[in-house]
């Protein structure tokens, strides 16, 4: 689910002076109840207090969304591309690596 989210941002980032402010809000509520979903899933076994950073990131969309989706452009894009790369950290992390040679 994470990659098809990076590939809305790109969407929405190519498209973003065209882009409402009911469409910005629904991509930010996206990407919050992604990153809760990644909380849970990927550092759901984590102790809590090495997660702060997320649970803090989470309550400050939370809170600010309005805010968020009033920015200017370029501001609005420099949101996108950090959350961007937060989604493909958390999605590489949540998948397994896999080996590339075989050991035979």
């Amino acid at each position: 689910m994470a990659m098809t989210l990076i590939a809305e941002i790109h969407q929405a980032q190519t498209r973003l002076p065209f882009l409402s402010r009911a469409e910005r809000g629904a991509l930010i509520m996206r990407i919050l109840r992604e990153l809760k979903t990644l909380r849970q899933e990927v550092l759901g076994n984590v102790p809590a207090d090495r997660c702060v950073w997320i649970d803090r990131l989470i309550a400050s969309v939370s809170s600010t969304i309005s805010e968020i989706v009033t920015m200017q452009d370029a501001e609005f894009n420099r949101v996108l591309n950090e959350f961007e790369k937060l989604m493909a950290t958390l999605h590489n992390i949540s998948r397994p690596e896999k080996s590339s040679r075989t050991v035979h």
